[in-house]
């Protein structure tokens, strides 16, 4: 049998760095322009949970209802923290539990249950209000897969090439799906696209299949990757970022490989462009944005696929998982930034820098925003909570704009 690696990228696949690599060459933050922000950020509330040795978060989100968000740590902390401001930190936290294993996907919030997945191979599942264990099943190895809930079952992967579909009620496995593993692949599994009937999923071999949710039979399979090169390192096409499925259509990145678009019926391809990343892209109503391995940022139109821009600023920048904030698209980089762009343009309008009192631009690992508050897990396992607010010039510009327009209808048209 041979015997599968599993890659942690440290940053951005971008600058060939891996983890245990001990011929790596320092990490340093390129130069940024000056620039008058549109956006500042304002401090609500900061909890730190545990630091976070291996920055192991690419399969940790931040869930919520709406009191509460719910995040875990890859130390094996789980907690329940109030949005609202409170006048103690203590208070911020509803309730904290502590597992054994060290936590690798989740938490994923369906009713008042929360599940996540271990690096021990349990997926377990615990009460959203007190955090009290209701029940486990052991699966076959990491549950690296965030945990998707839907037609009473839950969907998930673990690292070894197995996806499983369990009873949402008690766990139990209801279909096990198997797929062949490459010897070498990124470490991370995507989490699994459900819809009407239909689970997606993107493997590290370059492969995208539909499965049937009820069975787990194999609908079709197409490649959005072929491995090429003469080592097992070159010859990574692993799909990492998440599936979207947006107006009938299944869009989909590969490492090594291209982006796609493809018929969700049959497999077949709308288009494809010869793009590579890893990260997790976003779409809306007109467009997809999307980050590639050397940093550079792409929009592309939703149905041609045509290119809209393309933003170089960031190469080296260590860019995250791409995330819409309002009108804009919220971008985050090694350095503990926050960048908003237009997302007509491409244009930077505004940054701001993270920080906590345990160091200064730490390193943002999961972002999440909403309306004008965004919450960050940070890789000291600090949780923010902030606020976005115009910023003093932004605000300038707004009096300015409507001043001129009211002076503009007082003054009397003399043609």
């Amino acid at each position: 049998m041979n015997k599968r690696i599993t890659l942690a990228v440290v940053f951005a696949a971008s600058l060939g760095v891996i983890g245990g690599c001990s011929t790596a060459k320092p990490l340093v933050e390129p130069y940024m322009a000056p620039m008058e922000s549109d956006y500042s950020l304002h401090k609500n509330w900061q909890v730190k949970l545990d630091s976070m040795p291996n920055r192991d978060s690419k399969g940790l989100f931040i869930d919520e209802d709406e009191q509460n968000i719910y995040v875990a740590s890859e130390t094996g902390y789980l907690v329940s923290l109030k949005k609202n401001n409170t006048s103690r930190w203590t208070d911020q936290v509803q309730w904290e539990v502590k597992f054994d294993s060290p936590i690798v996907s989740g938490p994923t919030k369906d009713g008042d249950r929360l599940f996540i997945g271990t690096s021990k191979g349990q997926l377990i599942a615990v009460s959203s209000k007190t955090g009290q264990y209701l029940w486990q099943t052991q699966l076959s190895s990491e549950v690296m897969s965030r945990a998707v809930i839907a037609d009473k079952k839950i969907f998930t992967r673990t690292v070894d090439g197995k996806l499983y579909a369990l009873n949402s009620k008690n766990g139990n496995i209801e279909w096990v799906a198997e797929h062949q593993m490459p010897n070498l692949s990124l470490r991370g599994s995507p989490q699994v696209l459900y819809s009407d009937g239909k689970v997606f999923v993107g493997w590290e071999s370059g492969s995208v299949q539909a499965l049937s949710a009820k069975s787990g039979s194999l609908l079709w399979e197409t490649r959005v990757a072929v491995p090429s090169g003469r080592t097992d390192l070159e010859r990574m096409v692993d799909v990492q970022s998440n599936l979207v499925l947006k107006d009938g259509r299944l869009y989909v990145l590969g490492f090594h490989g291209k982006f796609a678009s493809i018929n969700p019926e049959n497999g077949n391809f709308y288009f494809v462009k010869e793009v590579s990343g890893f990260r997790n892209f976003v779409v809306d109503d007109k467009a997809i944005y999307l980050v590639d391995d050397n940093d550079t940022l792409y929009s592309f139109d939703l149905i041609s696929g045509a290119t809209l821009w393309k933003q170089n600023a960031f190469k080296n920048r260590l860019v995250g998982d791409l995330s819409l904030a309002d009108d804009d698209l919220l971008v985050v980089d090694g350095w503990g930034y926050l960048h908003w762009l237009n997302k007509v343009q491409g244009i930077e309008v505004a940054r701001a820098k993270h920080s906590n009192e345990y160091g200064d631009g730490n390193r943002i690992l999961r972002v999440h925003s909403e309306d004008k508050r965004i919450y960050l897990l940070d890789d000291e396992g600090v949780v923010t909570s902030y606020n976005v607010t115009p910023s003093d010039l932004k605000l300038f510009k707004e009096q300015y704009a409507e001043k001129t327009k009211e002076e503009s209808k007082e003054t009397p048209n003399t043609q």
